[in-house]
């Protein structure tokens, strides 16, 4: 009798351990799926940053003005923001799936239906190529970058670099794609099957984005982030918001001035064509490695610190440019690219650190604004250097300035967040 008592207590304990281990595979395999499925989809999201491969197919078949044509780059990052806030808001209501199949729809539906109407009218192709496309993407970007950090609650930084990643790949997934629908197709086919592709990330998304169980997230959230669940309305309140999104805006001004002149500015100074368009693969290579590895590397040695890294980098790759050598203006334009990278993947991470996990998916849309902020005037500071026919060197200077201005602008978040008394309980990576 001592002995069956002794089997029973066995028998249990072995199949309690076999239930906890065959619960745990199950999770790791709805984790890793949500990560393949929401890095593919979130792939798609960096297509207005190819924009520039499409640009001289379409002024060719339309007939319209550079100006008119290079606001489709600008419309999607605008509105961008706008779905992160629209779907970050669904998002935090539990409607993470619901969030995905809208957006998918609406993004896919933009670029297709552009391919459709392109040449009747430019306000059909801004609405849909731009504002239809910058709005599904934000709503996709929201969901799959929240979800993947509360999955990786003490690991935000890694979780969120790893989907951001894929967004920086897709210039060098999506060129040579693009360029050869372009030449085989033209702009109607390559848009059309860019919908389509679109579309299919975002049936894997909704069939493999799913969130943690409850009980988990809100215990992971509160052994790390206790007493920091901000909503937007208190985060909004903060100093550190304003910071945060002066940060963001100045240290990206420095990319969003140089970008749109990347390759002619190589290409007028005599520089290969080769080299001009090698220097943005290679950029767009190094922002897809940086997003995956500085978020990671913040996860130990502090987000504020690599953010004010980044921007040191933004400083010295304007001073390349001045300098007017051929060999550090195309070093330079690589490492435009790479500390885009490095904002646009340290700050997710570093905005749920600050203001917590359980309302991440609105709150960092409100952050994003910093984006709509620089979208709209960097190309007002470009034409105003254009009709007044200053020189080049003052729009790298400016870009320098602003990239100073945005280290100032850290070092007082840094300041603001050791005042308010925010801690971590496991990581305080700040």
């Amino acid at each position: 009798q001592h002995y069956k008592k002794v089997l029973n207590c066995y028998q249990k304990i072995t199949n309690k351990y076999s239930i906890d281990n065959q619960k745990r595979r199950n999770e790791m395999k709805k984790r890793n799926g949500m990560m393949a499925a929401g890095a593919f989809a979130i792939l798609f999201t960096g297509f207005p940053h190819i924009w520039s491969i499409y640009q001289p197919y379409v002024l060719s078949e339309t007939g319209w003005s550079e100006s008119m044509v290079s606001i489709c780059f600008y419309l999607p990052t605008l509105f961008f923001v706008v779905g992160n806030i629209f779907g970050g808001r669904i998002y935090d209501k539990g409607y993470g799936r619901i969030t995905l199949g809208i957006g998918g729809s609406v993004f896919a539906g933009g670029i297709i239906l552009s391919a459709l109407t392109l040449g009747i009218h430019p306000m059909i192709t801004y609405m849909t190529l731009g504002v239809m496309q910058g709005i599904g993407q934000g709503m996709i970007y929201a969901v799959v970058l929240a979800t993947a950090q509360k999955w990786f609650p003490h690991k935000t930084g890694f979780a969120s670099g790893v989907v951001i990643t894929a967004n920086g790949l897709c210039g060098f997934i999506l060129s040579p794609i693009s360029k050869l629908l372009l030449e085989r197709g033209g702009v109607r086919m390559a848009l059309i099957s860019v919908g389509f592709l679109v579309f299919l990330s975002a049936v894997c998304a909704v069939c493999f984005v799913r969130q943690p169980e409850a009980e988990n997230i809100e215990t992971k959230e509160n052994q790390i982030y206790a007493g920091q669940q901000y909503t937007s309305v208190q985060m909004i309140r903060t100093k550190k918001f304003y910071y945060l999104v002066a940060t963001m805006m100045c240290g990206l001004m420095p990319y969003y001035l140089v970008s749109p002149i990347s390759q002619t500015i190589q290409i007028e100074r005599g520089i290969l064509q080769a080299v001009a368009v090698g220097s943005v693969m290679a950029g767009s290579i190094l922002n897809a490695g940086i997003r995956l590895i500085l978020p990671t590397l913040a996860d130990r040695a502090g987000r504020i610190t690599c953010i004010q890294g980044v921007l040191f980098v933004a400083m010295i790759a304007m001073l390349f440019l001045i300098s007017g050598n051929n060999r550090l203006i195309t070093m330079a334009i690589i490492l435009a690219y790479g500390c885009f990278g490095g904002i646009m993947g340290s700050f997710p991470s570093l905005s749920s650190e600050v203001f917590g996990l359980r309302y991440a998916g609105q709150n960092y849309g409100i952050i994003m604004s910093g984006i709509i902020i620089v979208t709209i005037t960097s190309p007002v500071i470009s034409n105003m250097i254009l009709i007044h026919e200053l020189s080049e060197v003052v729009r790298f200077m400016t870009g320098f300035c602003f990239a100073v201005i945005a280290l100032g602008f850290s070092m007082l978040l840094k300041k603001e967040i050791n005042q308010s008394g925010k801690e971590v309980k496991n990581y305080g990576t700040c």
